[in-house]
């Protein structure tokens, strides 16, 4: 075992709720007022939910009354599939995050990214994928080792633990001095460095790849613009990724880096910020999902300066503020495939909900946004038995008061968590 995470799973175990192993979840009778169920253009009318051993056993108007069966009620409230954020950072905080990185240790940023992880599943996100959180060790496979065992309370989790980058790329940390030789966490050039970069992420706990196609924001010395692999490296990427049984998503805001990423063959695209309209064409051609995260670029052009990020990542902000929100109205007349993903840790913690304002504000109808979060972002992840409710799904429940198709703001009240048939959190 390694030394920090030895350290970092006592102080859980000592600290955190849900340290025991959770016990059987039971029978549960769940009386929901209206329901989503992942797809429908509309809610359901009142519903039972018998869930039973961890499944969805029966939906319909009445489902009786097993005997020993624990009846919740939920008729005030709008049931719904617990929701998926496919972009989550869980181990860093709004602000200078490479400082962070290299100021505090891996165990630091784990125990973080324990009390993160167990703020989201009360939200209402009972599933999450972590594309990469910039620590030099495996914090973030080791979290999500730590939820699957019980040690700790938080969603089910789907890891890159780093994100491949190229010298000089986005995850290529250029601003420190070289003499001190602190570098990015998965710095690979070429097809065959890639490769093998490809299989240590995957030896040690990650089961996605993420790759940086392009510079970035928050990054010093690149441009967010810059495609900053050749195709041929994106490729090597995703054939071997794929060959060992796993996907690749780039992190791509230029048009030209989206297109080589699309092509390449990644499964999702990461913010796409200035997708031209041949990349809306390839991804839609090609079933590629699109996580906007507008949310967050949202929350730092209000708050980036208040939030002490440093100033390189300023100065950008401000550079392309004019361009930043201008392919919104394309991508929403598109077909491409939204999956929902937040890139929270850029911005507060705990506010995971924002992704749906930003959404529905820029025009994404909320229903088109609900399935983002649910059954879209359930075949991102290739789970088909999340992101739904119906007989024979997980049982994955959250529950808020009002209508989320009229009043898309109610997602930030999610009052009741029910992750695999085991209850979290009630009203």
């Amino acid at each position: 075992m390694r030394p920090f995470l030895l350290v970092t799973l006592i102080f859980a175990a000592l600290f955190l709720a849900g340290a025991a192993s959770p016990p059987s979840p039971g029978v549960i009778v769940l009386q929901c007022g209206k329901v989503f169920d992942g797809k429908s253009a509309s809610l359901l009318g009142p519903q039972e939910i018998l869930v039973d051993k961890g499944k969805i056993v029966w939906m319909s108007k009445s489902v009786g009354r097993p005997l020993g069966a624990e009846v919740v009620d939920l008729s005030e409230r709008t049931c719904l599939p617990g929701f998926a954020d496919v972009h989550a950072h869980l181990m860093f905080e709004p602000g200078d995050v490479d400082k962070q990185m290299v100021s505090q240790s891996s165990a630091a940023k784990t125990l973080r990214g324990f009390a993160n992880a167990r703020a989201m599943l009360m939200a209402g996100f009972t599933t999450i994928r972590v594309p990469g959180d910039m620590d030099l060790q495996w914090g973030a496979a080791d979290l999500k080792h730590a939820v699957d065992s019980g040690l700790v309370e938080g969603p089910r989790m789907f890891v890159a633990s780093h994100a491949l980058s190229s010298t000089g790329g986005h995850g290529d940390w250029a601003h420190f001095a070289p003499e001190f030789g602190i570098r990015g966490t998965a710095i690979a050039d070429g097809p065959d460095e890639i490769r093998k970069m490809v299989r240590t992420e995957l030896r040690n706990g990650s089961d996605w790849i993420k790759i940086m196609a392009t510079g970035g924001f928050l990054s010093a010395g690149d441009e967010p613009g810059t495609a900053t692999y050749r195709e041929a490296e994106l490729r090597a990427a995703v054939e071997e990724t794929e060959a060992l049984g796993h996907h690749v998503c780039a992190h791509a805001h230029g048009a030209e880096g989206i297109k080589r990423a699309v092509r390449a063959g990644v499964r999702s695209i990461e913010h796409g910020t200035f997708i031209d309209d041949e990349g809306l064409r390839l991804m839609e051609q090609k079933g590629t999902f699109l996580v906007p995260t507008w949310g967050a670029l949202d929350w730092l052009l209000d708050h980036a300066k208040q939030a002490g990020f440093p100033d390189y990542a300023l100065e950008k902000l401000e550079r392309y503020r004019p361009q930043l929100l201008n392919r919104r109205a394309a991508v929403v007349k598109s077909r491409v495939r939204i999956a929902y993903g937040t890139d929270v840790g850029v911005y507060p913690q705990g506010e995971a909900w924002r992704e749906f304002i930003s959404l529905v504000k820029s025009g994404i109808p909320p229903l088109r946004a609900l399935r983002a979060a649910t059954s879209e972002a359930a075949d991102l992840l290739e789970r088909p038995d999340l992101g739904g409710l119906a007989a024979g799904r997980t049982a994955d429940i959250i529950a808020l008061p009002g209508d989320p198709l009229h009043d898309i703001q109610v997602v930030s009240k999610v009052d009741f968590v029910m992750k695999e048939g085991r209850v979290f959190r009630r009203p």
